[in-house]
């Protein structure tokens, strides 16, 4: 369970960084207001990674 739960955590941190770099790499650029959007979902995707990646199951 617990390697589960890292490994899911991972998987949140990679899928947030791919996010985040195909928003700033698309062509043509997409307006702010969708950017700024893609953008808060991916450090939301990571920052949950992050939290499952260290978190300690009792």
């Amino acid at each position: 369970m617990n390697l589960f739960v890292r490994l899911a955590g991972v998987v949140f941190i990679a899928l947030g960084v791919l996010l985040a770099f195909f928003t700033m790499t698309t062509t043509p650029p997409l307006i702010s207001q969708v950017s700024s959007v893609f953008y808060l979902i991916s450090v939301l995707l990571a920052a949950s990674g992050v939290v499952a990646a260290l978190a300690k199951l009792q």
